[in-house]
């Protein structure tokens, strides 16, 4: 009897645990004296993988002595497509500065110069939502001593923020 009971507790706590949480940081952050916007993504390297294996068809092998000599490239192609950022109404482009990888985690490095001040940002996060539908991209936004942050998913995939100018 104890041991059924046991089960009957034990099984959906397993169940619980083994449930796989898709989401992903992304920090945005202003730097006054450069006048750019340093932007640090953090995903998880297999969930970027899948994503980027079901885009271009082939295995890019993240962080591996294998990674294919295009994994750059093809990563920023990625990302230009899902990620995007209006800055006081105005379309930018960022430049991608690279990545590193710390055990299971991708971090991904973007910048974007010539940013004098920032009244609002507007941010498109659709980043995984094409391979996760349950995936959730948490976006934090630092300007000057303000902070913001956003919760994009699948159906919404785009939040504005405001800032005062001080």
């Amino acid at each position: 009897m104890n041991r059924r009971l046991l089960i009957l507790v034990l099984i959906p706590l397993f169940a619980f645990t083994l449930h796989k949480e898709y989401f992903s940081l992304t920090k945005i952050d202003y730097n006054k004296k450069e006048q750019t916007v340093q932007i640090t993504m953090r995903l998880f390297t297999d969930d970027m993988e899948l994503a980027l294996l079901n885009q271009f068809k082939k295995p890019i092998e993240l962080g591996t002595k294998i990674e294919v000599t295009d994994a750059n490239k093809l990563l920023n192609i990625y990302l230009n497509q899902r990620f995007r950022i209006n800055i006081n109404s105005h379309k930018t482009s960022y430049n991608f500065i690279g990545k590193e990888f710390e055990k299971d985690v991708v971090y991904v490095y973007l910048e974007i110069p010539n940013i004098k001040n920032i009244n609002q940002i507007e941010i498109q996060n659709g980043v995984l939502t094409d391979t996760f539908s349950e995936q959730e991209n948490i976006v934090k936004v630092n300007y000057l001593d303000q902070q913001k942050s956003l919760i994009l998913t699948k159906q919404n995939d785009r939040g504005i923020l405001k800032f005062q100018q001080q």
